[in-house]
């Protein structure tokens, strides 16, 4: 009485496969499609964010960066600056790069050595832009109100450097970038 003859062994164990060869139930797939949605609804804001943060951080880099050497060619050059006083994006940027002695006076005709902080200019990572707008006087609004062919907008006359940044965009603390 307590013993089954081999097919109906073998037919009971087949019957178990079917069962445990089907797959998952609709039940499981939905909580496995809401889980994976719940994980990507809080991933992504947090790398888009991240990926957001890094294109602030590379501008300002790059802005200080640019600052930094009109500065040390402004202290190279008795207090004048990169093209002062003209519109030339070219000769800020040959001035800008070509190497000069401390006093000042640029080594022998021809000799120029590259830069070594990278490309001048460099590119605006929001514009993916690297031409200058050299204005001889005052920067004005318009003059880097991300419009335009150019990344970066520059006052031969004063020094000052700026990214051509639509007004919209601020760094951490409220600040906008394109008055930084």
């Amino acid at each position: 009485m307590g013993q089954r003859s081999n097919n109906e062994t073998s037919g009971s164990k087949a019957a178990d496969a079917s069962v445990s060869a089907s797959g998952f139930t609709p039940i499981e797939l939905l909580m496995a499609t809401t889980l994976l949605g719940i994980v990507i609804a809080t991933l992504v804001p947090q790398m888009l964010s991240t990926s957001e943060e890094a294109r602030r951080n590379t501008l300002l880099l790059r802005l200080h960066s640019v600052r930094g050497q009109i500065n040390q060619f402004r202290q190279d050059h008795n207090d004048r600056f990169p093209a002062e006083g003209r519109n030339s994006a070219e000769e800020f940027v040959r001035e800008l790069t070509a190497s000069t002695n401390r006093t000042g006076s640029r080594f022998p005709a021809g000799r120029t050595v590259p830069d070594p902080h990278g490309k001048i200019p460099p590119v605006n990572p929001y514009t993916q832009k690297s031409e200058v707008l050299v204005v001889p006087g005052r920067l004005k609004d318009h003059h880097y109100s991300g419009s335009g062919r150019h990344g970066w907008a520059y006052s031969s006359t004063t020094g000052e450097f700026r990214s051509n940044l639509s007004p919209n965009v601020t760094d951490r603390s409220g600040r906008l970038i394109n008055q930084l």
